[in-house]
């Protein structure tokens, strides 16, 4: 996987609601989501999941450990290149051993991953999504409840989440295309709620002293940007929702960041200015996995349009960038 796509990939706070009688199916299902999102940020716990996307598969160890509402969480990879993660409240630490290297990325407070990968906000949802649920089942030889989240248009994926019944914490999650097709799905094999996690399982055990660290000095919010940029057409519901200006790790460029979002799904609109003699992004439509890539060129940048959404979306917000100084 290109690292863009993994700073991609690297790129919920609800109060409990219990279920009354009389609730209707639509607002059990919205509780469900916020049970979920409960879940992730109160819950300490270490297991074994899978990521699966067209014919690949990964195994990941996860620990995670919440002490006084702050988390810290480790993850290791099981299968493929090694691979070690540390991500706290502020950072992300990808440790590389067969790279020698070090990537620090700074912590959005909006990174989702799984099992966290709801926003904290649901609201406005419904505009977007028909959210209602599903069939009881087991996961991980736990009790789940299925949440099926229906896009009522094609330029966005749906979702089908099982959540534990008895914390709620998302045990297993696919993303569907407008044909319900399984794009990617992430699912554990093991799970342990609840676990006592001593701090040393939250340290990297790849690390040495000869790695080479390439660190991301932050993203800045910024509310003047050096450039205006409009995308005319978007989908119903996509809004921006943050504009950044970032080092990329590894490479000695800055871009700026747009981030587009319906409140679940996100677009990501990279803007870096193309030097003579550089080489040339990515031009016309890229796929890897659930991450749908629009590279095109507009007023001598490079603009690149990243997101978990159909390919369509991103070709129409590509397309429909116009960039002033």
């Amino acid at each position: 996987m290109s690292f863009l796509y993994s700073a991609i990939r690297l790129f919920f706070l609800a109060l409990p609601l219990f279920f009354s009688i009389g609730v209707s199916a639509n607002d059990a299902a919205h509780e469900w989501l916020m049970k979920i999102n409960n879940a992730s940020r109160t819950l300490s716990y270490e297991g074994v999941f899978v990521y699966q996307y067209g014919s690949q598969l990964e195994t990941t160890r996860i620990v995670h450990k919440v002490t006084n509402g702050s988390h810290k969480e480790r993850l290791v990879s099981l299968n493929g290149a090694a691979r070690e993660i540390i991500r706290n409240d502020r950072e992300v630490l990808c440790y590389l051993p067969d790279e020698n290297s070090v990537v620090v990325e700074h912590r959005k407070t909006e990174a989702k991953s799984f099992p966290t990968i709801l926003p904290a906000r649901l609201r406005g949802l419904d505009d977007n999504y028909e959210i209602r649920l599903g069939k009881q089942g087991r996961v991980a030889g736990r009790q789940v409840q299925r949440i099926i989240i229906k896009p009522r248009d094609a330029y966005r994926y749906g979702y089908q989440l099982w959540a534990d019944r008895e914390t709620g914490l998302l045990l297993k999650a696919d993303l569907m295309d407008s044909k319900g097709k399984i794009i990617e799905q992430f699912m554990f094999t093991h799970i342990n709620i609840g676990a006592d996690i001593p701090a040393s399982a939250l340290e990297p055990q790849s690390v040495n002293k000869n790695m080479v660290w390439y660190r991301n000095n932050g993203y800045q919010a910024r509310k003047n940007s050096k450039h205006r940029l409009t995308a005319t057409r978007l989908p119903k519901g996509f809004k921006l929702s943050m504009q950044t200006t970032r080092k990329v790790p590894m490479r000695n460029k800055t871009a700026e960041q747009f981030v587009y979002s319906d409140g679940l799904a996100a677009v990501s609109v990279f803007i870096e200015k193309r030097e003579k003699d550089a080489k040339i992004g990515i031009l016309g439509p890229s796929r890897m996995g659930a991450v749908n890539a629009f590279g095109t060129h507009v007023n001598g940048h490079q603009v690149t349009v990243v997101g978990e959404v159909p390919a369509k979306t991103v070709a129409l917000i590509g397309n429909s960038v116009v960039i002033e100084r």
